[in-house]
């Protein structure tokens, strides 16, 4: 999925709102910080978590942010621009310019199920892994990622058509063995499970939805018919009848 233009700009709303900032919470307690501690955050988009992970380590450590697309990081370095241990790296997590051994943790929020390769990034995680680091991974069952409130026929071709847009729909479900297989124990896994039950600019929901319109039509849905629910989920919330469910699943482990 191309993050930029309005993509980028509704998933940087995404990442801001009440549900994100819950998510960064969750990952930043995984990691169990400490100051001076060095940090990568895989996929930082517009670098939100590389900010708290940077105010976390202090000016004696060091808080990376890796990222595909040059928009997202320009962001992220403005957003950053006053913390000396912020630092931003364009790159493809499957093969990270980075030495050995060299983080005490690394986070990757909504990162993984995007990478055709997981194994070989899960690989390059462990590589520039500390022994007894700590990995936090944050990864969505998209099985259970539901809309409510549009004609129901309409709504699974809308969310069917959304399914292309990530590899890997069930990820959380294949990472403990995943990371076993690349040398991590410990490993963990909680759900992050949220509902909206309102459409409003602060809700997840309501961006996600309008990312899924523009997906929506690139995979051949007429405009006509994504637009159309869109307009029925605005209009179930206007009748107090809308929902959405979204199950975000956080794994934790340990390099071994």
């Amino acid at each position: 999925m191309d993050f930029t233009g309005d993509i980028g700009l509704w998933q940087r709303r995404v990442a801001e709102g009440l549900e994100g900032t819950a998510r960064r919470l969750s990952v930043i307690d995984a990691l169990s910080i400490k100051a001076g501690q060095a940090l990568l955050d895989v996929g930082c988009g517009s670098g939100l978590l590389v900010r708290e992970l940077a105010l976390a380590v202090g000016e004696g450590g060091r808080a990376v942010g890796l990222d595909v697309s040059a928009e997202q990081l320009a962001v992220a370095r403005t957003a950053c621009a006053d913390l000396p241990a912020a630092a931003f790296v364009e790159g493809d997590a499957t093969g990270l310019d980075i030495g050995d051994a060299t983080f005490d943790g690394i986070a990757s929020i909504q990162t993984l199920e995007y990478i055709a390769d997981v194994d070989a990034a899960l690989g390059e995680m462990r590589r520039v892994l500390k022994p007894g680091a700590r990995v936090a991974l944050i990864s969505i069952l998209w099985d259970h990622f539901r809309y409510h409130g549009a004609e129901p026929a309409l709504n699974e071709r809308m969310l069917n058509a959304f399914r292309a847009h990530c590899p890997h729909q069930m990820l959380p479900l294949e990472l403990p063995t995943k990371l076993e297989a690349h040398g991590f124990g410990g490993i963990r896994r909680e759900s992050l499970a949220f509902f909206n039950g309102a459409l409003h600019d602060n809700a997840y929901a309501l961006w996600a939805a309008k990312m899924i319109v523009v997906f929506a039509i690139g995979q051949g849905i007429a405009e006509d018919d994504a637009r159309r629910w869109f307009q029925q989920l605005e209009d179930a919330d206007k009748e107090g009848r809308f929902g959405f469910v979204s199950v975000p699943i956080l794994t934790s482990a340990i390099a071994i």
